[in-house]
């Protein structure tokens, strides 16, 4: 995975994604800011265009994108997409290995009916994330 470096991070939400698909291309497609793209064959985000908006992890099938933004108290705000019954907030959710809490659900809004979850996690649980 590809990560956006810290001083960007620190200043909000940008996307980070760990997806071969680049036969895909939906996420290309959805961005309306021409953050994602592929370069060296590598699917990946410009963190310099990317708003954090999460219109790539909301369409990607594969559920193989997300937004990291670090909230500087020692946490990570995390969004992902989310199908199917979706959690509360304050519930535990489990994406990936890690544990984070949901701080807010942005309802399906795409075609494929995902929903982006919103949630904190420690910045210990993201160690295999961030390293």
């Amino acid at each position: 995975m590809i990560l956006p470096d810290e001083a960007r991070l620190k200043r909000g939400r940008a996307a980070a994604i760990d997806c071969g698909l680049i036969e895909c291309g939906v996420c290309v497609k959805a961005c309306a800011f021409s953050a994602v793209g592929i370069r060296d064959g590598e699917l990946c985000s410009d963190p310099a265009r990317c708003i954090g908006c999460g219109g790539c992890a909301a369409v990607c099938p594969e559920k193989r994108i997300i937004l990291l933004k670090d909230r500087l108290d020692g946490s990570w705000e995390v969004t992902f997409a989310r199908d199917g019954v979706l959690p509360e907030i304050g519930d535990a959710v489990d994406f990936g290995g890690v544990s984070a809490r949901v701080l807010q659900i942005i309802p399906k809004r795409t075609e494929n009916g995902s929903a982006l979850v919103r949630a904190a996690a420690d910045e210990n649980e993201l160690k295999g994330i961030l390293l």
